[in-house]
């Protein structure tokens, strides 16, 4: 009998039961997570040191580059630390056990970190939600006033050349006399506040017949001033449309690079965080076995 000496490389004796060590994982995502906040707060010291809004054109935009390249850079780094610590600690007896513990933690710190943000974004719009409820509130309790407003942020919209009717000037002067008419009446602007919401016959000729009998108008007069009020109003409509159809087409543009870029960063995570549970089972000190073979 002779002995061969046989060295080994992993765990001291493989285990067929249980090949999940919950407690590496959790140790994998408790280093990420340091490592991500240490690695942030260096990028935020160097980021705003570098900084110079005197001598820079767009300092703005710089700085969200690099923070965004930063943040790519620091994230890869961070989940593969963590995941090299998991394969280091996960004792499994191949190479593959540590990195399928590094890709688990990488998961569980991604879920994480989505479970953060949803809870961000959901104190956001909480927020967002009340001062919507307020103003809504606000504009049931004086309609005509809000109706007022609205207007007048449309005229100066407009005398800013933000949005510029196609119509005459005769018509918008006697469109924003209408609109005075209706601040100084409030019975003259609910009627027009309900034919703009209502769009029916009956409510027009509510709003001729108060300017008809209360403000000394003819039925003609009245009839055009109506018109050119509803004409102008049209076309501010179709031009905010226009600007709304923009910014949503813009938007979407945007939503769909940022998913690609999304899932580019989230795959090359998944590969990092399955190196770094290789490479963290890997380095774990090899094992020397006495095994006896007959003589020759």
């Amino acid at each position: 009998m002779k002995e061969e000496i046989v060295i080994e490389n992993g765990a001291t004796a493989p285990s067929w039961v249980k090949r999940v060590s919950w407690g590496a994982i959790f140790a994998g995502l408790f280093v990420t997570i340091v490592i991500q906040i240490m690695l942030t707060l260096l990028g935020v010291a160097v980021g705003l040191a570098t900084v110079h809004p005197t001598q820079e054109q767009e300092p703005a935009r710089g700085l969200a580059i690099g923070s965004a390249i930063w943040l790519v850079v620091s994230s890869l780094a961070s989940i593969w630390i963590g995941s090299c610590v998991a394969g280091r600690l996960s004792g499994g007896p191949q190479r593959a056990d540590g990195l399928l513990h590094g890709i688990v933690t990488w998961s569980v710190s991604t879920v994480a970190m989505l479970a953060l943000m949803a809870t961000s974004l959901g104190a956001a719009l909480g927020g967002i939600g009340s001062l919507l409820a307020s103003a809504v509130s606000g504009a049931e309790s004086a309609p005509q006033s809000g109706i007022a407003s609205l207007q007048q942020g449309v005229q100066e919209l407009g005398q800013q050349g933000n949005l510029q009717p196609t119509g005459r000037s005769e018509n918008e002067n006697q469109a924003n006399s209408l609109t005075s008419m209706a601040a100084q009446d409030p019975k003259l602007g609910a009627a027009v506040a309900r034919m703009e919401t209502q769009h029916s016959p009956e409510a027009r000729e509510r709003v001729i017949s108060i300017l008809t009998t209360q403000h000394g108008m003819e039925q003609s007069q009245a009839e055009d001033l109506v018109n050119q009020w509803d004409q102008q109003i049209q076309q501010t409509k179709a031009q905010v449309g226009q600007k709304v159809r923009e910014f949503g087409e813009k938007a979407a543009h945007g939503l769909s690079k940022g998913a690609l870029w999304g899932f580019v960063a989230m795959f090359l995570g998944l590969l990092t965080a399955a190196w770094g549970g290789w490479a963290g089972t890997a380095s774990l000190p090899g094992r020397v076995v006495a095994v006896a073979t007959p003589a020759a």
